[in-house]
């Protein structure tokens, strides 16, 4: 009986302070305006640079052919078999180029790479954004090696760019938006840091450069 009683008094509390209005303590703040300050530095630059630094392997290529071409030379060199890959567009090169791949998700605990594109990137942070829209929810996440083919016209400055960017993109907003920095990584009770405890153990980022120079 006590507990239904305290339960209810709680309750109570909350509609109470549900009800009531506050003003806002801080009138002057602008949500609207950047967090961080704006750089006038080569985004590509800057992303290659924060990309690394979180432990993604940066490329630079001058297009998709190079991008196959890298991708076969990585597969014989450390012996890939199960390549996932579910984009149409991307799958068809990949098919061009004779790398047989998956092209559905059923079979993750045997796949060793998973190719992807992705929506942007974030300059600041070395950031990979990718949604549902364009890639499945599980293979990037489950597989050892995640490889992303993105474009430099791609690349935002920062997180609220991004956003604004997958909202102008979408009106319907994708049911999964993922933000992947470097490989997966986690920390035990000792603070030592482990890669590729939730997530890919190595990402490689190839990037076309398809500025007008």
């Amino acid at each position: 009986m006590d507990e239904s009683t305290n339960r209810e008094k709680v309750l109570k509390k909350i509609r109470t302070a549900l009800l009531a209005k506050t003003d806002n303590p801080y009138p002057k703040v602008s949500f609207d305006s950047n967090v961080y300050k704006t750089t006038d530095e080569d985004l590509l630059l800057v992303f290659a640079e924060k990309a690394e630094a979180a432990g993604a392997k940066f490329f630079l290529i001058e297009n998709e052919l190079e991008f196959m071409e890298a991708l076969v030379n990585l597969g014989a060199q450390y012996k890939w078999k199960n390549i996932v890959c579910v984009e149409d567009g991307l799958s068809n090169l990949l098919t061009e180029c004779e790398l047989p791949h998956h092209i559905s998700t059923d079979h993750t605990d045997i796949i060793d790479v998973a190719v992807s594109t992705c929506e942007c990137m974030i300059a600041r942070t070395g950031s990979i954004v990718i949604s549902s829209k364009v890639q499945s929810r599980n293979a990037p996440a489950y597989t050892p090696i995640h490889i992303i083919l993105g474009k430099s016209s791609q690349i935002t400055q920062d997180l609220k760019d991004a956003i604004s960017w997958i909202r102008y993109k979408y009106p319907k907003l994708p049911s999964s938006v993922n933000i992947i920095t470097g490989p997966g990584r986690t920390a035990d009770i000792e603070g030592k840091a482990i890669i590729g405890a939730h997530g890919p153990k190595q990402v490689y980022v190839f990037v076309i450069d398809d500025r007008e120079i």
